[in-house]
C-alpha cells in the first residue's frame, strides 16, 4: 500500500516537472517567435525605407531639373513628413495590435497549461 502511494507521488512529481517544463518550452517558442517577427519587421521597414529615400533622391534631382533644388527639396520635405504622419496615424494597427495579439496568445497558453495541472 505504501509503496503504491510512493509510486503514485513519484508519477506525479514527474508529471508536474514534465509539465512545467513543457510550459516553459511553449514561453520559449512564442517568444523566440515573436522576437523573430519582430526582428523581421525591423529589417523589413529598415529595407524599404532605405529604398524609399533613394526614389526620393532621384525624384529630388531629377524635379530640380524643372523647378530648382531647392523647391524640390521641400517637396521631399513634405512627402516626408505625410508618410511620417500616416505612420504615426496606423502606429497602433501596424505595431501595437500584433504584439498585443501575440502576447495574449501566449499569455493563453500559459493559462491554459496551468489549468491543466
Amino acid at each position: 500500500m505504501i509503496d503504491d502511494f510512493d509510486n503514485l507521488s513519484k508519477d506525479a512529481q514527474e508529471y508536474l516537472k514534465r509539465r512545467v517544463e513543457g510550459v516553459k518550452m511553449g514561453v520559449i517558442e512564442e517568444l523566440s517567435v515573436m522576437m523573430g517577427n519582430a526582428f523581421a519587421s525591423l529589417l523589413l521597414f529598415l529595407i524599404l525605407f532605405t529604398a524609399f529615400l533613394f526614389i526620393l533622391v532621384a525624384a529630388v534631382a531629377a524635379l530640380s531639373q524643372l523647378v530648382g533644388f531647392v523647391i524640390a527639396m521641400v517637396i521631399a520635405g513634405i512627402i516626408l513628413l505625410v508618410v511620417a504622419f500616416v505612420v504615426y496615424s496606423l502606429r497602433v494597427r501596424i505595431f501595437t495590435d500584433g504584439i498585443v495579439r501575440h502576447l495574449c496568445r501566449l499569455m493563453s497558453v500559459r493559462k491554459e497549461a496551468g489549468d491543466g495541472e
